[in-house]
C-alpha cells in the first residue's frame, strides 16, 4: 500500500466545498481544512506510488477551487 499527504491551497471561501468533493475519491483517507502552509491536508492511498500520483494529477488537482498543491510520499 502507497500513502501520500497531499497539502492543498484553496481559493478563499473554497475550503469546505474542496473538502467535501476530496471526500468522495476512493484515494483519499481523510481531508481536514488546517491552518498553516497549506488549507487542507489530505491522506491519500493506494496500490502504486504511480496510482496515488494519477489520482492527484488528473482528478484531485483538477477539482474547481484548488490553486496549488504539495504531494509529499511517505515512505516508511
Amino acid at each position: 500500500m502507497a500513502r501520500a499527504y497531499l497539502k492543498i491551497s484553496v481559493e478563499m471561501g473554497k475550503e469546505r466545498a474542496v473538502r467535501d468533493a476530496l471526500l468522495h475519491f476512493s484515494e483519499v483517507k481523510s481531508a481536514d481544512i488546517t491552518t498553516g502552509d497549506q488549507d487542507i491536508l489530505v491522506l491519500v492511498e493506494a496500490d502504486t506510488y504511480e496510482d496515488i500520483l494519477l489520482a492527484i494529477v488528473d482528478r484531485l488537482r483538477a477539482l474547481k477551487g484548488v490553486k496549488d498543491t504539495v504531494t509529499d510520499l511517505v515512505l516508511e
